[in-house]
């Protein structure tokens, strides 16, 4: 008895754990947080939760979301029990309202395309009948030739009948197969993109009283990012520069972003749980250069971490699209024959999945201190793998100009903006596009690995500063003395002002250096430069005033044995046509 009873005192409490209030969440995308490689996104939801034990099921999820790294909160009392993921294959329906009109459509042409089928087998099995009726007659010897004349009237008349209805129905069912088809196509392309984000985050919690909660969902997810680009105009040398400060958004996550909350950070988004530590800090002389290569390396993908996570996600994705191709092709047995455009297709996606068409990774050096910029306007970016632009800020700077030419290599004069205390300005490396007196002057870059506290930026060729060097024949010689040979060059470097306001431009130019004991160099004119002894650069700094000119000139000997062939002159290699 004592058995019995507490039996029946358990039995409600069992029955109660059971009871779960299920909740199916369609996950809208209200926040993303976006740093240089990858992206939080954020998901606010307004749910009614019950007492007791809930499960809510967010869908829509970027299949590429990292497990890892959600977070789900609300406010009131709440317990959570449980977070984890699953694939749903069969939420693309539900993302694209599209699939569902395909669907539809395809099952009202098949039932077109079997009744056709039903049709052609009734004249068919007419036409058997009439096959053995005209058989049978002809064996009977009892019929006038009346009677045979108009049998074969009727069988001829009734079989061009039925022919001609045959090859209109077998007309209709190659239409209805080209429209079965194209639906088919159509289908498998919208089911492949919509898979991606096919995710699903389930989350269990005990809540004590029932309440209307303000829950928040946020996880880390790959394949977006940002990369800074620029605009930099100014009128004249006087004036300011004006600085518009971009940012190229790249979204291949699977999920579009409609109407959100941007932020971009230079944080990283990988942040560990372990209390950060002190690598050594080693200083290196780092000796500015005049010509710097600002072309940075490039990698593809992503980091082995997110390398394993991703390829997980692109399993899922393909085997998700391996059902689709399954259920409207293999599976289809319509009458419709098997697409070879939509099986190349599927092909293709499985060696070149829809999320694995990866960007570029370009590694720059950036502060240590983070910076976000917090979107003003609301920004919308579909999942196509293509950059966007959205304006980030925009700055007028006071600056200084110079000039600098290299006229040995070059004729041009380089307009050149410093800027002083470019640290405040949070800017990362990138391409500017640059304009100057309101015309398109080109691409330049934004470098900011510069320890100093002056920001040089170019402004690309300035057409009112010309610039001339040419050989002085008459004190350029070539002798021998004894067994040596002596060649001695003399070369004037002119620059001319035509701007209405002075100008500070520095000219660049260089004397061989000898790297054989068997050859001597000797700096004959300098016009007052100093030549560097470890690169044989001669760098001379003028100021000229409007309209003004200014020579320098540049002379050198180079004595070397006279049967030795040394050449002084140097080529550059180009490609030209070959008649």
């Amino acid at each position: 008895m004592k058995k019995l009873l507490l039996l029946f005192v358990f039995l409600p409490l069992f029955g109660s754990a059971q009871n779960i209030n299920v909740q199916n969440i369609k996950a809208n995308i209200d926040e993303v947080k976006l740093y240089l490689t990858a992206g939080e996104i954020k998901h606010q939801q307004e749910i009614k939760l019950t007492k007791g034990r809930n499960k809510l099921i967010f869908s829509g999820i970027s299949a590429y979301a990292d497990p890892e790294s959600i977070q789900f909160r609300s406010d009131g009392s709440y317990s959570i029990v449980s977070v984890s993921t699953e694939m749903d294959f069969l939420a693309a329906e539900s993302f694209n309202p599209r699939i569902s009109v395909l669907k539809d459509s395809m099952e009202i042409m098949k039932d077109a395309y079997q009744e056709n089928l039903d049709i052609i087998d009734s004249y068919n099995a007419e036409k058997d009948v009439m096959r053995v009726n005209r058989d049978l007659g002809g064996q009977s010897a009892n019929l006038t030739v009346t009677q045979i004349k108009e049998a074969a009237d009727y069988y001829r008349k009734r079989t061009l009948e039925i022919n001609r209805k045959l090859s209109k129905l077998k007309k209709e069912q190659r239409r209805y197969n080209t429209k079965m088809e194209n639906t088919r196509f159509q289908l498998v392309e919208l089911n492949y993109f919509e898979n991606q984000r096919s995710n699903q985050v389930i989350v269990l919690l005990d809540v004590a009283q029932s309440m209307n909660a303000t829950t928040s969902l946020t996880y880390l997810v790959s394949d977006c990012g940002w990369a800074a680009t620029y605009d930099l105009s100014a009128q004249d040398l006087k004036q300011q520069i004006n600085l518009k400060y971009k940012a190229q958004v790249y979204n291949n996550t699977g999920n579009d972003w409609e109407g959100i909350k941007l932020i971009l950070s230079t944080a990283d988004a990988k942040l560990s749980a372990s209390a950060p530590h002190l690598e050594p800090w080693y200083l290196s002389n780092f000796k500015r250069k005049r010509k710097v290569s600002n072309k940075l390396n490039y990698y593809e993908g992503d980091n082995n971490n997110n390398d394993d996570l991703r390829q997980e996600a692109i399993s899922n994705v393909n085997l998700a699209n391996q059902r689709v191709y399954d259920n409207y092709y293999n599976g289809d047995v319509s009458g419709a024959v098997q697409s070879e455009r939509a099986f190349n297709s599927f092909k293709l996606r499985n060696s070149q999945d829809i999320g694995n068409q990866k960007a570029k990774i370009e590694m720059i050096e950036i502060s240590e201190l983070s910076t976000e910029f917090v979107i003003e306007s609301s920004f919308s970016c579909p999942s196509d793998a293509k950059p966007y632009i959205v304006n980030v800020k925009e700055m007028n700077l006071d600056a200084t100009f110079s000039h600098i030419t290299v006229p040995k290599l070059n004729s041009s004069a380089f307009l050149m903006a410093h800027i002083v205390g470019w640290q405040d300005l949070e800017l990362m490396p990138g391409k500017s596009n640059v304009y100057f007196g309101g015309k398109y002057v080109g691409v330049s870059e934004i470098s900011t690995r510069n320890i100093s506290d002056t920001l040089s930026l170019s402004f690309g060729r300035d057409d009112k500063v010309l610039v001339m060097r040419k050989l002085k024949k008459e004190f350029s010689v070539k002798k021998e003395v004894g067994n040596s040979r002596k060649d001695s060059y003399m070369y004037e470097v002119v620059v001319r002002n035509n701007r209405a306001v002075p100008i500070k431009i520095q000219v660049f130019d260089q004397i061989p250096i000898s790297n054989s004991n068997d050859i001597t160099v000797t700096a004959d004119e300098l016009s007052g430069s100093e030549k560097d002894v470890e690169t044989g650069e001669v760098i001379w700094a003028m100021t000229i005033s409007p309209s003004g000119v200014q020579s320098k000139e540049l002379g050198y000997t180079v004595k070397y044995p006279k049967n030795m062939n040394v050449s002084v002159n140097r080529y550059r290699w180009r490609g030209t046509y070959k008649f």
